[in-house]
């Protein structure tokens, strides 16, 4: 079976100590073994060999083990000893972010240049921004054989979207941890890539990573765990892995086969980079030998009985007669720079926490008007939208929801529609009948600052620790009390008054048709923290109200 039989009969053996050390590895973080390659020191040019220190993962260490055992002892290229830590990337890249890391190594390996970039956004700034890669492995949903021979499968090339789109919707989905896995990390980027191309990417995207998140996993071994009739509980259908790793499964569990299923557009792929810190030049000059060892052909065998490919993404070695992964060439993508890392990750993190929201829609006059081409009103958009991002949001979420126009409760301009309650105990008890029921008045005027306040300082009166926060105003226009009211100026004094920064409380506004102003609402969202979504052409309320609902739900409004 070529590469993809792990236990092909002329795989080369692991030693007894590199065993060892990957299971020490794997349950305690950390292993040491040395790999020396001085038989012979006698001779003057092996005199005083560098010592080289590498960091490895679980993953590429066996490979690491092997190429520098087989290097040549009588070659000058095999003068320097090498001296191997199997370590977890993600504990590697905290020992290296700290103050003063105690013997950082020469050369580091991780899975991902991902942690390159988390370890110096930490502040390891001795860590290279990149490494050259030594190996590849694609990020893969693993789908259950049986379920995927339900969606014809072999026949039928599946995508993430048969998996995480409305044809998975009897899947159990499982997914791993992105803050302590580059697999998480990649996953994230293609889930947001494979929903961009639907109707509601904002929308989607999150409602699939809720679908996601019940089932997440600190790591892959968790998900495989899970998989197959002998998991403890409901078992996971699928989950996002490398296809090493997949591979590494399908030799090991005859009964638990899974098939790789491959995202279009691509994950990005586990890229193996070969990392050299600062060192002194006998050991830098060794650090560059053993990288042109790793990435010379003569690693063929070595990758292929590992389940990796070439750092191009090619194949190395035959061809698999197993049909559950793809065997052409796929070309690696990169790794996803800082700004793209914190966003997913951000958005990730905002999934599990919940949210104290108070929700603020307009029902003035204005919003009667019909939206050309739909044969909608601005307040049936504005509802439906609302309505499908209730249904999104954490279940812990708490959720109130006032309407304003003017002079709507004796000379209040706003109304309580829904008291701020855990959406666990108002959507059981009509919360969303509530909401469809919401009518603009027939001649409303637009009462917006005096229920800015007003929300805001129920809201600060009210802020909750352990929760995010906010104010949530959908508007189709501008202030418009007749100067019954406070004035902007007065409004922004007063806001500024309440700002905490120990307890932040953001006003985030969502404008809806060409009659906002934008520089009005920003002056207030910016004044409390907050920001301001808007568009001209109602018919995009979806696409605004969805952005402004993933920014929330990350945790940065």
């Amino acid at each position: 079976m070529g590469r993809h039989d792990i236990e092909r009969r002329n795989r080369r053996k692991l030693t007894l100590t590199l065993v060892l050390a990957v299971v020490g590895a794997l349950v305690a973080g950390i292993a040491w073994f040395t790999v020396d390659r001085l038989r012979d020191t006698s001779t003057a040019k092996c005199a005083d060999p560098a010592v080289l220190n590498v960091v490895a993962a679980p993953d590429i260490a066996p490979v690491v083990d092997q190429v520098a055992r087989g290097l040549n002892p009588s070659d000058e290229n095999t003068c320097y000893r090498v001296e191997m830590i199997v370590s977890d990337p993600a504990h590697t890249a905290d020992q290296l972010s700290a103050p003063n890391p105690v013997n950082p190594p020469t050369v580091w390996i991780p899975d991902s240049s991902v942690w390159l970039r988390r370890a110096r956004e930490k502040g390891a700034a001795q860590v290279p921004e990149s490494g050259s890669s030594i190996a590849s492995s694609p990020v893969v949903m693993a789908l259950a054989e049986p379920a995927a021979k339900q969606r014809n499968w072999p026949e039928k090339q599946l995508n993430w979207s048969d998996v995480i789109g409305a044809g998975g919707a009897d899947l159990n989905v499982g997914m791993v941890d992105p803050s302590a896995d580059a697999v998480g990390v990649s996953a994230l980027i293609a889930v947001r890539s494979v929903t961009a191309l639907t109707s509601d990417p904002a929308a989607n995207n999150v409602a699939v990573l809720r679908k996601l998140s019940p089932n997440a996993a600190s790591g892959s071994s968790e998900l495989f765990a899970k998989t197959g009739t002998t998991a403890a509980g409901p078992p996971i259908n699928a989950f996002p892995t490398s296809e090493r790793a997949l591979l590494d499964n399908n030799a090991k569990r005859k009964d638990e086969q899974l098939v790789a299923v491959y995202a279009e557009p691509a994950a990005p792929s586990l890229d193996y980079p070969y990392a050299v810190l600062p060192s002194p030049d006998n050991v830098a000059v060794a650090a560059a030998k053993f990288r042109t060892a790793l990435l010379s052909q003569n690693v063929r065998d070595v990758l292929s009985s590992n389940g990796l490919r070439f750092p191009d993404g090619r194949v190395p070695g035959y061809p698999p007669s197993d049909n559950r992964t793809i065997v052409r060439k796929l070309n690696p993508v990169a790794a996803p720079g800082t700004a793209q890392l914190d966003q997913v990750l951000n958005t990730w993190a905002g999934i599990s926490k919940a949210s104290r929201i108070q929700a603020v829609l307009d029902v003035s006059g204005s919003m009667n008007g019909v939206i050309p081409g739909s044969g909608k009103t601005r307040m049936q958009v504005t509802l439906e939208a609302s309505e499908g991002g209730i249904k999104l949001m954490n279940p812990r979420t708490k959720l109130g929801i006032w309407v304003f126009s003017a002079e709507l409760d004796g000379d209040k301009d706003y109304r309580e529609v829904l008291p701020v309650l855990p959406l666990t105990e108002s959507l059981p008890n009509g919360a969303l009948d509530k909401l469809r029921g919401i009518k603009a008045t027939p001649t409303g005027r637009t009462g917006l600052y005096d229920t800015a306040l007003a929300a805001y300082t129920s809201a600060r009166q009210n802020w909750e620790p352990g929760r995010l926060n906010l104010v949530l105003i959908l508007t189709d226009g501008k202030n418009d009390d007749d100067g019954r009211g406070i004035n902007r100026e007065a409004l922004l004094a007063e806001l500024g008054k309440m700002q905490d920064p120990n307890r932040p409380l953001p006003i985030v506004f969502i404008g809806i048709g060409p009659d906002v102003d934008v520089e009005e609402l920003n002056a207030m969202s910016r004044a409390t923290g907050g920001q301001t979504f808007s568009t001209a052409d109602p018919t995009k309320i979806n696409e605004i109200f969805f952005s402004a609902l993933s920014r929330v739900i990350s945790g940065k409004p």
